[in-house]
């Protein structure tokens, strides 16, 4: 299974490297290699909660989502967001930011640290109210604890979105008053934590009042059995659209946020000597594809699969990695986060909520009978 997965992402890599050798030189040949390996491996991670969506979406929205939904969602989120939020922060062009991004790498390194802590804000409330989903049990769904009694506990709570929102803003009204304790209550390091944490959760809000609508069958009830067919197919399209959205939001703040370095910036693989700023962009861009090929790829297997229903316990470790990626955001205001806490901290959970979820003792009787 995992070598069918791999054929193509890897031999995709091996192509584009060749590619890259011959045109633009062994650094880049390098530099590509290893960010599409990085990309690869951060994928697997992102593939069981991709895939817990994707067990949400009819079949119209699910084809396009596991197909061409994922590579855009992430491709759009990875590439497009930092220069829009660099605009948004400086008041500038659009276009002058993407085209800083890709001839000015450097300089546009130094803007994006500008706006990051309202995007670390942003991200973290977001991140958080998607996280408590699963925490308070919003959508009452009957399922066994991975943590146990508290956990049962939390998931019963009453006004489930009501707890959602006050945990959401109780985060982001804590990290604003440690930064501004730390930082003599300047209004240039208080204001874009607050705004950041405010976006993040209207965006949070704006985003599922899109997907309740999207749901919204023509008799304005909730009963979604016809969605997906007849002239409103659209609109299992347009809730698709918010789901990738929300992962794509994921990806990026795991990648360009915790570990300090967009992708098209001179810090990381793509610093190597030899390569310049439009090779840089081409050598990103490719390898990023590659990730969200192979993620699409292995989330497509998780559902076609059924994956995550004979593994009960990967949901939860997905939902517990969102948890935890938004505690490191906020703690990524007051304190640098390790990169090697960033690239590991998905894989550590997703394996135990995978060892949790093996029939251990099933095996051990069979051993036990077989001897």
């Amino acid at each position: 299974m995992a070598r069918s997965l791999l054929t193509v992402p890897l031999l995709t890599t091996t192509a584009v490297a060749a590619l890259a050798w011959f045109t633009l030189g062994p650094a880049a040949a390098l530099a590509f290699i290893a960010l599409a390996l990085l990309e690869i491996a951060m994928a697997a991670d992102s593939s069981v909660p991709m895939a817990g969506i994707a067990g949400r979406l009819h079949s119209p929205a699910r084809r396009l989502f596991l197909s061409l939904g994922i590579v855009a969602g992430v491709l759009a989120m990875r590439l497009l967001l930092p220069p829009a939020a660099v605009a948004v922060g400086d008041a500038s062009d659009p276009a002058s930011a993407v085209s800083e991004a890709v001839f000015a790498p450097g300089t546009f390194a130094a803007h994006l640290q500008d706006v990051r802590p309202a995007l670390a804000a942003f991200g973290a409330s977001f991140i958080w109210l998607v996280f408590a989903e699963y925490l308070f049990n919003t959508d009452r769904a009957s399922r066994r604890s991975w943590l146990g009694g508290l956990e049962a506990r939390l998931a019963a709570v009453a006004r489930p979105r009501v707890w959602s929102l006050v945990t959401a803003a109780t985060g982001v009204v804590l990290t604003s008053v440690l930064v501004g304790s730390a930082s003599s209550w300047e209004p240039a390091s208080v204001v874009p934590v607050v705004l950041g944490g405010v976006a993040g959760t209207v965006g949070y809000l704006g985003s599922k009042a899109v997907a309740k609508w999207a749901l919204r069958s023509p008799a304005g009830t909730t009963d979604t059995s016809s969605i997906g067919t007849g002239r409103d197919a659209w609109r299992i399209h347009a809730y698709a659209s918010t789901v990738v959205f929300e992962r794509g939001l994921v990806v990026f703040m795991l990648f360009e946020i915790l570990d300090g370095a967009y992708s098209l910036s001179g810090s990381g693989p793509l610093g190597s000597d030899g390569i310049g700023a439009l090779e840089q962009a081409a050598v990103a861009g490719a390898a990023i594809a590659v990730g969200a090929v192979f993620l699409a790829r292995l989330t497509s297997h998780l559902d076609r699969a059924a994956g995550l229903q004979r593994l009960r316990y990967l949901k939860a470790g997905a939902a517990y990695v969102l948890g935890v990626l938004s505690m490191l955001l906020w703690t990524s205001l007051l304190v640098p986060i390790p990169g090697t806490v960033v690239g590991w901290f998905g894989s550590v959970v997703i394996g135990l909520a995978l060892a949790t979820s093996l029939p251990w003792r099933a095996w051990v009787r069979r051993a036990r009978v077989g001897a």
